[in-house]
Formats: C-alpha cells, structure tokens, sequence
C-alpha cells in the first residue's frame, strides 16, 4: 500500500512528509530536481539492461545444467546421482551466475553512493560506501582477476576502523568479542562546530566445533563519534541493562538520573557524578531515544570521555537508498536518508547546543 501511494505522490508530497522543516531542505530539493533526478534517471535503463542480463544468463545457466543432471539421471539410475549430483548442480549454477551479478550489486552500491551522498551534501557531510570497486567484473575471468588484485581486502578478516568509535567503545567493554568485523557506510561532518563520525559495523565470531561450527552476529549497527570542543573531567558509561561489569570493576559509581522514566531506560555509571546529571538531561537522553526509535535499534550505549561522545547502536542495515530491483528515480529513497541524517543533526544539537528544533520527539 505504501509503495502504490509512493508511485501517485508528486516531488512536493514526498518533502512534504519531512519533519520537521530544516533550512537544508530547500538546497536538498533543488539538488535532487538539477542533479540527481537525471543522473538516475540515466542509470535507470542501464540498471534494466544490467537485470535483464544477468537473468537471462542465470536463467540459460540453469537449464543447461538440468539437462545435464538429467541426462546424468537417465544414464546412471536416480540413486547414483542422488542428492550429490544434485546438489553439485545447484553449486555450479552458483558459482558459474555468480560473477554475472556483480555488475548489479555494483550499481547497487553506485546508485547509495549517488543518493546518500547528495542528501548528505546540503548538510556539508561527507559519504562514502566503503565498498570495494566492482564495476570490472562481469565474467568469471574478470572476477578471478579482481580476486587476485585484491587479494588482501577479499581474505583479511576485516578492515581497519574508519572512525575512532570502535576503539573507544572496545576499550571501555561497550562491544563484544568477535573474530571479524565489517565497516559501511560512512558519514562525516561538522555540526555545531563538532566534528563527527558515523559508520555501520558488523561483527561476527565463529563458534562451535565440526558440523555445530557455525557464524553468528555479535553486533550490527551504528557507531557515532562526536568530538566535543571541551574536555569531560570525569568517565561517564550509559547503556541499556547488561553491560555493566567493566564499569563496576573499573571504579565507577551508579548515577541516579532526575527522571525516573529515564532512569528505568537507562543504567548510567561515572566517575563525576555531577557532570554525569550536567550530561544526560531528559531533553538529551530523549534525542538518543529518537535515535533508536527510528532506526529500530536496540541496546543503545555509549560514553563520555576526554573530549568526545561515542556510541554504538544496534540496528539492521541502515542507508540502503532502496532496493536495485525497483526504479531508481523515487524521491522517497532520497526523503528517507533525509530523514536519517536529521535525526544525527538532532543528536548533536542536543548535545552541543540549546537550539535544536522543536517537536521532534
């Protein structure tokens, strides 16, 4: 329902649907009408020839690799050739479709690039994917020869931290344990003469042993830093309930926050009690629960230090700008991410100044 009322709305409802109105509003409407309106509007029958391609290929593929458990079938009996021959025809249907579609998840990645970009853009931001460049491979030949350049990014258990949320966040026991880690989706900036950075990260640790060895997903979300312009006198630690015992082991005292809503929410420890109170007044402590409640997260948490607020949210994949499969020219992709980069801008105004907007809650 909400995507046949998408396709009727004209560029003014969907802007219309922004709340509240913020004066980077204006420049971002223009920039979608005077640039990123035609430049998608190019890639759009580029991404049908791209689809069209790799399904055709995908389908032929598939035929001719049934015929031939088939024809392997008839020869040889059923039982001989089931379920391994089966399931090795599957596995070559994969492997020989698969480099087909990179091209697809290539403009994928172009096309988030080109919109979460621009919505970024009327706020000063910055955004890059952090994905590797796969716009050369269209054959198995061409695949193999980007696996061999890029030997060291395809087998490295994960890159380096785009942003120093991670390290900050590790050292204090705000994130788990994990043997891999995954950073997307960056955005940086300045607001309210702080500098700011924003990633998504995935991390994962095998666990088990022989056929129960399995991967499983100790953290996916956000992580925020914001650099503030003075330094924190003391350690200030808030979270969600269950992670607590660096705090306790580390010296650090309960707060007992002015608002018992907030207080139910939110377990907070520090070593200045005082600045702690100064720090998470209900007004700030319900930007960070607009946060998550937009982004649908979970487990929210982070902490005060030196000269810099950090915190990790968890959450599903978030700046997606849309799905490849459908048509790229819809203001709503680009409304959304909108959207998404105003509730930051909210966080920190919160934080670093008395003048954010009013109703955003």
């Amino acid at each position: 329902m909400g995507e046949l009322m998408s396709k009727f709305m004209t560029l003014e409802d969907h802007f219309a649907r922004l709340h509240p109105v913020r004066p980077e509003h204006d420049a971002a409407r223009l920039l979608w009408q005077d640039r990123l309106a035609p430049e998608l509007t190019t890639m759009e029958e580029e991404r049908k020839a791209v689809i069209k391609r790799a399904t055709m290929h995908t389908v032929a593929t598939a035929a001719f690799i049934v015929a031939l458990v088939f024809a392997a079938i008839i020869a040889f009996g059923f039982e001989a050739i089931f379920p391994f021959g089966i399931f090795a025809g599957i596995v070559g249907i994969f492997i020989a479709c698969a480099a087909v579609w990179m091209p697809v998840f290539s403009m994928k990645s172009q096309t988030k690039q080109l919109v979460v970009g621009a919505a970024c853009e009327p706020f000063g931001f910055t955004y890059s994917t952090l994905h590797q460049d796969l716009s050369g491979v269209s054959s198995l030949r061409s695949l193999g020869s980007w696996v061999n350049a890029n030997k060291s990014a395809v087998f490295s258990k994960g890159n380096e931290p785009p942003t120093p949320a991670f390290e900050r966040l590790k050292t204090v026991g705000l994130m788990p344990s994990y043997d891999s880690r995954k950073f997307e989706d960056l955005i940086e900036g300045v607001r309210a003469d702080a500098a700011f950075t924003m990633v998504e990260c995935k991390l994962t640790e095998q666990q088990g042993s022989g056929k129960n060895r399995r991967t499983v997903t100790k953290f996916q979300g956000l992580l925020l830093n914001i650099e503030y312009p003075e330094r924190f006198l003391g350690r200030t630690l808030l979270a969600r309930d269950g992670w607590w015992s660096w705090g306790r082991k580390n010296g650090m005292q309960q707060v007992q926050l002015v608002s018992k809503e907030l207080e139910d929410a939110f377990t907070v420890y520090s070593t200045d009690q005082v600045e702690a109170r100064t720090l998470l007044t209900p007004d700030r402590m319900e930007r960070l629960i607009a946060l998550e409640r937009h982004f649908k997260g979970s487990k929210l948490r982070g902490v005060f230090e030196e000269g810099h607020l950090t915190i990790a949210l968890e959450a599903d994949n978030q700046f997606e700008a849309g799905s490849i499969f459908k048509p790229l020219i819809d203001p709503a992709r680009y409304v959304e991410t909108l959207t998404e980069i105003g509730l930051i801008c909210d966080l920190i105004d919160g934080f670093l100044t008395r003048d954010w907007y009013k109703d955003k809650i």
